[in-house]
């Protein structure tokens, strides 16, 4: 019993507060820690989630062609929650300091934007 109520204890100081849209509104920025990728390959990619339910995504760089896509944006529920760009999905982290958009850790890519 006492194995039970530590673990019932526990569990309620390590859940997540919820993600909220408004938490995840603003400017992100494209991060990459991939040693095999130009950085001139994205220079230019920006990603922007408005308060109305609207983004707008930039992709390319100076190497690259540069397209502009808009469309609709939601949170959904799960561990991790995930942002939803139309049909992309994003698994979303959220730090002390910043919300990172993950696109792919194994190669350390993600979108980031400092914490409101």
């Amino acid at each position: 019993m006492l194995v039970a109520a530590t673990c019932v204890f526990a569990g309620c100081h390590t859940s997540r507060a919820p993600v909220t849209p408004e938490s995840l509104v603003g400017g992100y920025t494209y991060v990459s820690k991939d040693p095999e990728m130009r950085a001139t390959d994205h220079s230019l990619d920006h990603l922007v989630l408005l308060s109305n339910g609207k983004y707008d995504l930039v992709e390319g760089g100076t190497t690259k062609v540069v397209s502009e896509k808009e469309g609709v944006w939601r949170v959904v529920p799960g561990d991790p929650p995930n942002l939803l760009l139309d049909l992309a999905g994003y698994p979303i982290e959220i730090r002390e300091k910043e919300v990172r958009l993950l696109i792919d850790l194994d190669v350390g890519i993600w979108w980031v934007k400092a914490k409101n």
